[in-house]
């Protein structure tokens, strides 16, 4: 039996759908970006320019841009429930330091940071909350500049796939 790709019920890829929905869906978090070459009324193509599911670091030959990177794992199982996980989403936003200042009077590493907060900390969007556990400025290189936050929460562990039979015969 072929699989249906299009409609995989994984959480890690669910979650990625609709943490790129939701960033794409917040002008600020748009108009943040600060991409001179995308208009703010075509938000799908701030995804793969600006915005990534996975850590993308850039290198010293992109123009002047800036991004955020995310990604999704299941960091531990639970320590005395099997049924349970421990699960992260790590956000990275990197700016260049060409355009680091904002019209806000801060840092625009720092603002990204705030909006992304906002937007995921606590939220109930995903079912259990994620609650921010890092938080931490860095250097990528002498061009680029970046803010790590990181949200974790205490899920069931794929109970859904927790039958030891498969819905697909791979024999």
């Amino acid at each position: 039996m072929k699989r249906d790709i299009q409609n995989v019920e994984d959480d890690i890829i669910t979650i990625k759908r609709r943490i790129k929905q939701k960033l794409i869906d917040d002008v600020d978090i748009l108009e943040a970006l600060h991409n001179t070459d995308i208009d703010i009324d075509s938000p799908d193509e701030f995804l793969d320019n600006n915005i990534f599911g996975f850590i993308r670091i850039p290198t010293t030959q992109d123009t002047v841009r800036n991004f955020i990177c995310f990604t999704v794992d299941d960091i531990e199982g639970h320590q005395t429930n099997t049924h349970m996980k421990i699960q992260q989403i790590q956000f990275t936003c990197i700016c260049h330091i060409n355009d680091m200042k904002t019209k806000y009077g801060m840092d625009r590493h720092d603002l990204l940071a705030y909006l992304v907060r906002d937007n995921f900390n606590w939220t109930n969007e995903f079912g259990m909350q994620f609650s921010l556990v890092y938080n931490k400025e860095n250097t990528i290189d002498s061009d680029y500049y970046c803010r790590t936050l990181k949200f974790e929460r205490e899920t069931t562990n794929n109970l859904k796939k927790a039958r030891r039979d498969s819905l697909y015969d791979r024999s």
